[in-house]
């Protein structure tokens, strides 16, 4: 985060100017996202969080879930008997959901500051070829704290990278019901933190053509050491690209891919036995997967620039997925956030 300080504070060139009129919320050379409704990334998209003037504040309210059905080994589809043929219990389906609250806050006209609390919901329900059951587990997760700063904007294009950290304040050793038992340790997948620091680093580049707007995103996480319980959560890369129109002056479409490769956990837990259950075996966790997405968003008060009071909705499905499995199977993705900027 110092480097990024450092950089934000080196006298800068002014843009260019053009005969062109546009609406910003403030008076410096920055916020090429606040003139265009379609030039703010759309829901889910990596790196696309608004950047913020000195002094400036905004919050946003982002909802997420993704729904699982059934395990996959590979590319494959694997039904139940097969998976009882090894493990004592498999899984039917699952469904993982998180409320997160941002706030982000302009250091300066390039450095923007971010907090993340989330509120997250795992549930899932397993099955031993007779009987049954479900186990939920819901708390706070990992908080994420970040900066990010605007390396490079001109009046059609925007280039900003940042770095944070998830702060361990999620449980990671949480017990329940599961897989026919009272009381046990909880997967790893069903587990709200990792118990560790991690850090983030991510990049985002927008680039505006009239009322077509495009973008590539990339964010990586990285454990910076094991927990208490001898296990760490797994590495992952992503990378995104879409294009959105406006339309009807405060409304924007988007459309996104987006491809993500994760590792299986590094270490593993005593209090988990990989004979029971798939997901209790830690290299049983990596794979990689690429997601389409569709999203719709509307400037409520267009007036006072685009992201002052915003709704944004995207939903998406998986066209690939390779896993080191058996492993969840991925099904279907929401989104959904309300950004509000002072």
């Amino acid at each position: 985060m110092s480097i990024l300080l450092l950089l934000a504070l080196l006298p800068q060139d002014a843009p260019a100017q053009t005969d062109t009129p546009v609406t910003v919320i403030d008076a410096t050379p920055f916020g090429l996202e606040r003139t265009q409704s379609n030039l703010l990334a759309p829901a889910g998209a990596l790196g696309g969080g608004l950047m913020m003037s000195q002094g400036e504040w905004a919050f946003s309210l982002n909802f997420s879930e993704q729904t699982y059905d059934g395990l996959r080994d590979g590319t494959e589809q694997v039904d139940s008997a097969t998976v009882l043929s090894t493990w004592a219990t498999t899984v039917e389906d699952a469904r993982m959901n998180s409320w997160n609250i941002e706030a982000r806050w302009g250091l300066t006209d390039r450095v923007t500051f971010t907090a993340g609390l989330p509120l997250e919901h795992r549930e899932t329900t397993w099955s031993d070829g007779t009987t049954e059951g479900t186990t939920t587990n819901e708390g706070l997760g990992d908080i994420h704290l970040g900066s990010e700063m605007r390396v490079l904007e001109t009046e059609s294009s925007r280039l900003t990278a940042g770095l944070g950290v998830f702060v361990p304040t999620g449980e990671h050793d949480q017990r329940g019901p599961w897989a026919g038992q009272t009381d046990v340790l909880l997967p790893y997948g069903l587990q709200l933190g990792g118990g560790a620091w991690q850090g983030t680093a991510q990049a985002s580049w927008i680039l505006r053509q009239g009322i077509w707007a495009m973008g590539l995103g990339a964010l990586g996480t990285l454990p910076l050491e094991k927990n208490d319980a001898g296990w760490a959560r797994e590495r992952s890369l992503s990378v995104d690209a879409w294009i959105a129109r406006g339309f009807w002056t405060n409304w924007a479409m988007s459309f996104r891919a987006q491809a993500k490769g994760f590792s299986d956990v590094r270490g593993d837990s005593a209090g988990l036995d990989p004979f029971q259950n798939p997901l209790e075996d830690n290299g049983r966790v990596g794979g990689d997967r690429i997601d389409l997405f569709a999203g719709l968003s509307v400037d409520l008060t267009p007036e006072h620039g685009v992201g002052s009071n915003r709704l944004e909705l995207a939903a998406g499905f998986p066209v690939y997925e390779d896993l080191d499995g058996p492993g969840l199977a991925a099904d279907l993705s929401l989104r959904f956030g309300w950004r509000l900027g002072f």
